[in-house]
C-alpha cells in the first residue's frame, strides 16, 4: 500500500534514477569529488559510478538499516567513504524520525499534509544519530573543492546548506543538486523560496529544476533543483 501511494503521487517508481546524472554525463568523467547527503540505498552512488568509476565519493546516511545496506552493496569500493551520520548546520546528536516509508525519514517531525502524504510520513519509531557539519568535515578531510553534492534530507536541505557556508562563500562547489519542498511536509522546514534566496546570497543560480511533484492537482509538493555559481 505505502509503495503504491508513493508511486501514485510521483507518477513513477521512486527507484528510478534521476535524469540529471545523465544530463551531466559529459562533465562527470572529469569530476574528482562527489558528496551524497542522504544516500538511502545508494542508487545515486551506483549511477554516477557508471560514468566515472575513479570518483572519490563521501556518502552520509543516518538510518542504520539503510547505512548497513549501502555498506554491503559497495563493500568492494575502496573509494567510497560512507558515514553513519546525519548532516545539518550543527554537530552533535539528534533524533531521527523513522517513518512508514523509510525514504521519508527526517530529523524534522512530519507535518499534517493530506491522507496520502501522511501515510508515507507517519512516524513509527526514532533513532539517536550523530549530526555533522560539512564545512568542518571538508576541513578535516582536506576537501578544498566539490564537483557535485546531492542533498536529499527530507526537509533539512536549508540547514545542510547553512553548514556549507565556507565552501559556498569561496565558490568551492561546482554543482549542488538539492531537494526542495513547496509545501511544508516537515514541521518548520524552509521551503523552495527560502532555499533559492539563500543560494542567491552566495551568488549561486538555478541551472534546472527536475522531478516537479504535486501533492494534488492544485498544490505543488516538491522538486529537485540544480544550482551552480553564476558566471562559471
Amino acid at each position: 500500500m505505502i509503495k503504491k501511494i508513493f508511486k501514485k503521487i510521483l507518477g513513477k517508481d521512486r527507484g528510478a534514477i534521476d535524469n540529471f546524472v545523465t544530463s551531466l554525463k559529459p562533465e562527470i568523467k572529469n569530476f574528482k569529488t562527489v558528496l551524497d547527503v542522504g544516500s538511502y540505498h545508494g542508487d545515486f552512488i551506483a549511477e554516477i559510478l557508471r560514468y566515472n568509476a575513479a570518483l572519490s565519493i563521501h556518502a552520509f546516511e543516518p538510518f542504520k538499516e539503510s547505512f548497513d545496506f549501502i555498506n554491503e552493496r559497495f563493500a568492494k569500493n575502496t573509494r567510497l567513504k560512507l558515514h553513519h551520520a546525519a548532516v545539518s548546520d550543527i554537530k552533535g546528536m539528534a533524533i531521527l524520525n523513522i517513518n512508514a516509508f523509510k525514504e521519508t525519514n527526517s530529523l524534522l517531525e512530519s507535518e499534517n499534509v493530506d491522507k496520502n502524504i501522511n501515510l508515507l510520513t507517519k512516524q513509527q519509531s526514532t533513532e539517536k544519530v550523530e549530526v555533522i557539519n560539512l564545512d568542518e568535515y571538508c576541513n578535516k578531510n582536506g576537501i578544498d573543492f566539490i564537483d557535485l553534492i546531492k542533498i536529499d534530507t527530507q526537509g533539512n536541505s536549508f540547514n545542510v546548506l547553512k553548514g556549507l557556508d565556507r565552501m559556498l562563500t569561496g565558490k568551492k562547489i561546482n554543482y549542488l543538486y538539492v531537494e526542495a519542498e513547496f509545501t511544508e511536509i516537515y514541521k518548520n522546514e524552509k521551503l523552495f523560496s527560502e532555499i533559492e534566496l539563500l543560494m542567491r546570497s552566495y551568488d549561486y543560480s538555478i541551472v534546472k529544476i527536475y522531478n516537479l511533484n504535486y501533492i494534488n492537482k492544485k498544490q505543488l509538493g516538491w522538486c529537485d533543483v540544480l544550482f551552480s555559481p553564476k558566471n562559471m
